[in-house]
């Protein structure tokens, strides 16, 4: 992989110009560019699923009943045909706002994915908002009341919405960790829960990784070798 050049491709939801800077902050030895929003065609719709519970392998045929959910490695794999073979070792990082998810096995069902890693990488403005899980709290008092607008209003700044200025602070988390991917062979997240690289299961997790925007200790080292070892070659 060639990690000098990474290619930004932004949705109308993100500052590609600043994604591209947080970037270029810590991994200063690679060069972001950004480029036009990627185009999709018809054969996304192959990656749509329908049944929550059921591997893509299993997903009825010929549905109108399709959510709009994608599987997030199918839909991969469709991206990348479209990337040029001159730039298929470069870095790709493609925003969009399809709700991207994958299948786990441990709990047999389809989960929605901010980010999912790899060629090219794929970061869904609309994962930020749905996967990452609410507090307790408001799913409680969502039982109690069908008015989301108060609830939301209650638990104001504890989340990211749609329309939230954060979404971009989020888009620039997810980047990172899609490259992160790549630098630690498969394992970019970290367990100190104010490292950029959490893993975030729940909005208040992002909601802190965002206000503290830093690695830890270890990714930080980890940064600034390979920094070095990029700037040699």
């Amino acid at each position: 992989m060639n990690f000098r050049f990474i290619h930004i491709y932004p949705n109308a939801n993100i500052d590609a110009k600043a994604v591209a800077g947080a970037i270029a902050k810590i991994l200063p030895s690679c060069k972001a560019d950004v480029r036009r929003p990627f185009r999709y065609d018809e054969r996304i719709e192959n990656a749509r699923i329908s049944d929550l519970k059921q591997p893509f392998e299993r997903q009825p045929i010929d549905t109108d009943d399709a959510k709009p959910l994608y599987d997030g490695f199918v839909l991969q794999r469709i991206l990348a045909e479209t990337i040029p073979a001159a730039e298929a070792d470069h870095l790709h990082i493609i925003f969009t706002d399809l709700l991207t998810c994958t299948f786990s096995e441990e709990d047999w069902r389809y989960h929605g994915r901010a980010v999912v890693c790899g060629t090219p990488s794929i970061v869904s403005t609309t994962g930020i908002v749905e996967a990452p899980a609410k507090q307790r709290e408001f799913y409680i008092a969502q039982l109690g009341t069908a008015d989301v607008a108060r609830l939301k209003k209650q638990f104001a700044g504890r989340f990211i919405d749609y329309g939230d200025d954060r979404i971009a602070d989020a888009a620039a988390v997810y980047a990172l960790q899609a490259l992160f991917f790549f630098i630690t062979d498969g394992q970019p997240f970290c367990k100190d829960k104010y490292c950029m690289l959490y893993n975030s299961h729940w909005q208040e997790e992002l909601v802190n990784i965002i206000e503290k925007v830093a690695l830890c200790a270890h990714h930080k080292k980890m940064a600034n070798k390979f920094n070095k070892r990029i700037g040699r070659g």
